[in-house]
């Protein structure tokens, strides 16, 4: 080709190549990712059940806050539209929205995460910006960073209001917890990989892994609002709130009754989230002669008991076989 030397293909080679390659991110995390319930259901169907710590390494204080907590909190106005940080999506059914944000340079200066009814939405800072003053304002969506690392995105979430670790139980997150979060997508599987740190709370990082699932054609809304209203009159304008006194939670043996968890198992201590501490069990632990409690599904707890294709489940002590 006369007028055209190697040095200048190859540099149009070379550029083309550059276009090729995302200048801010390695994969695209956008769309709709559907939460998969078969995954760790019962957190993420019905939620844990009361005084349920199970893999939580909860120090005595944490322990102590969670078995004062009664429900019953949510009945009163001013308490129904508190939201739950970032790291509790992981104990959530609601999917999420994925989308980003760009510059006049066209590079991605933030993704953004949609809310729902439990969870506010949370910004993923993605233009290299610090994280403010320990002192400046906390929220429920805390303040967050992200940056690649190869074609996971990591992240640091700061600036959190005191919360619950799950929801439903009473677990607590204190307004100190720090959150990293690995984001890897796997063609349609997102896998989201959270590491709590709670110096007030916590007596070691508490690590969750759940996964979602794209779904082209997904209907999830960037924000759910809260609506209150009075569901129990008598604690309007009481003062009272609901609580256990130290000691007389009812719900404290409900574990170990109805699964045969062992008691401290239940209440979160940090030996017993090790596989480690199975082999302490083997002795001790006696399989329930019959499952009685969501047995069947997450259908069973929309008050229609159903087993899986092939297959047969228990409800109630009475076996029930697929339909």
């Amino acid at each position: 080709m006369k007028g055209i030397s190697v040095v200048h293909v190859a540099a149009a080679l070379g550029a083309l190549m550059l276009v090729s390659v995302p200048a801010s991110a390695q994969v695209d995390l956008t769309g709709v990712w559907a939460s998969r319930l078969h995954e760790d259901y019962i957190d993420r169907g019905p939620g844990s059940d009361l005084v349920d710590y199970t893999g939580v390494p909860l120090n005595d204080e944490a322990r102590a806050k969670a078995l004062r907590y009664d429900p019953s909190v949510y009945s009163m106005l001013e308490r129904q539209c508190l939201y739950n940080p970032p790291q509790a999506a992981s104990f959530l059914p609601q999917g999420l929205w994925i989308w980003s944000e760009v510059d006049t340079a066209g590079r991605v200066s933030a993704l953004r995460f949609s809310g729902s009814p439990e969870r506010v939405g949370m910004t993923i800072w993605m233009d290299g910006r610090p994280h403010p003053s320990p002192n400046a304002v906390h929220s429920f969506a805390g303040f967050t960073t992200g940056k690649w690392e190869g074609r996971t995105l990591t992240t640091y979430t700061t600036h959190l209001k005191e919360g619950y670790t799950r929801r439903g139980n009473g677990i607590p997150a204190s307004d100190q917890a720090t959150v990293v979060a690995h984001f890897t997508r796997h063609d349609n599987l997102l896998t989201i990989v959270t590491i709590q740190e709670d110096p007030v709370f916590l007596t070691e990082p508490l690590v969750v892994s759940r996964t979602w699932q794209l779904d082209p054609n997904g209907n999830q809304n960037a924000f759910t609002p809260c609506f209150s209203g009075t569901e129990v009159p008598r604690f309007e304008d009481t003062g009272v709130v609901p609580h256990y006194l130290p000691g007389a939670n009812r719900n404290l043996p409900f574990m170990s009754e109805t699964y045969h968890v062992p008691q401290e198992a239940a209440l979160g201590h940090a030996e017993t989230t090790y596989p480690e501490y199975r082999k302490k069990m083997n002795d001790t632990y006696q399989i329930p002669a019959a499952c009685t409690r969501y047995c069947c599904g997450w259908i069973e707890a929309q008050g229609r008991p159903q087993a899986a294709p092939n297959l047969s489940c228990t409800t109630g002590g009475k076996p029930l076989s697929s339909r």
